[in-house]
């Protein structure tokens, strides 16, 4: 190596030294910073999950309803129609591969529609996903599932509405679905038909899906519309059940 070369190097090397030190700076406070706000997600999370919003007691609450709990994820189970609202109307049985119209109740939720249409299984998810997931960079979908009965197999909660709360419900659900110019909702054909059970569809929905308006925290937020008990705020399905001694 000439003796030039070596004084170029010798040059060189306190700026590169310095480049990273600086680089290695910021990269341990910007996971500190994460760390902080991780810290702050999650004790806000449960801290306000354990501040009551009180629904209203009804005397004439006869109709009734379901929450479901299926891992992370929260669904209403409600009458697949009664003398308020006939859900097939918006989900059409014709659109689930059994098309069996013998079913009496419909399970209906809410998340992102990225994730609900390219991870048949958890080991499908991918960073891309996940991170569009969190912060709210992509649209959402509403998933229904027709039931023959309650599935008390899973973690469930038992509700009676009266028709005024199951009224507000119902239009809580009727302005999250997207629709045609002809007021039908927009049914989603996925991609991978193995996200797929017998009886239930995906279709468009309205609303962001992110760490702060997740799949659950569209649940008690229709709660609330419907004058029930429901979290000040949750993004986990654990606060919605607390609430109601779960």
């Amino acid at each position: 190596m000439s003796e030039k070369n070596e004084q170029e190097i010798q040059i060189i090397k306190p700026f590169y030294k310095r480049a990273l030190a600086i680089t290695w700076l910021i990269t341990k406070r910007s996971l500190q910073l994460l760390g902080i706000y991780l810290l702050g997600y999650f004790f806000f999370a449960y801290l306000l999950s354990r501040i009551t919003v009180e629904g209203t007691y009804e005397k004439d609450a006869s109709i009734q309803i379901w929450l479901m709990k299926s891992g992370i994820h929260t669904d209403f189970i409600l009458p697949s129609v009664n003398e308020i609202k006939d859900w097939r109307k918006e989900f059409p049985i014709e659109n689930t591969v059994r098309k069996d119209t013998t079913t009496s109740l419909i399970a209906i939720g809410w998340g992102d529609k990225n994730f609900y249409m390219n991870t048949p299984k958890w080991e499908d998810l991918t960073f891309k996903t996940a991170f569009s997931a969190m912060t709210g960079l992509g649209t959402s979908s509403i998933h229904s599932t027709y039931y023959y009965e309650v599935p008390f197999d899973k973690p469930i909660i038992g509700l009676h509405l009266s028709k005024k709360q199951y009224k507000k419900l119902v239009k809580y659900i009727e302005k999250t679905l997207q629709r045609t110019n002809d007021n039908h909702s927009v049914y989603i054909d996925p991609k991978f038909k193995s996200i797929l059970g017998q009886n239930d569809a995906y279709y468009e929905a309205n609303g962001n899906y992110s760490m702060f308006s997740t799949c659950n925290s569209w649940i008690n937020e229709g709660l609330k519309a419907a004058d029930k008990n429901a979290c000040l705020w949750t993004p986990f399905a654990g606060g919605i059940f607390y609430q109601y001694g779960k």
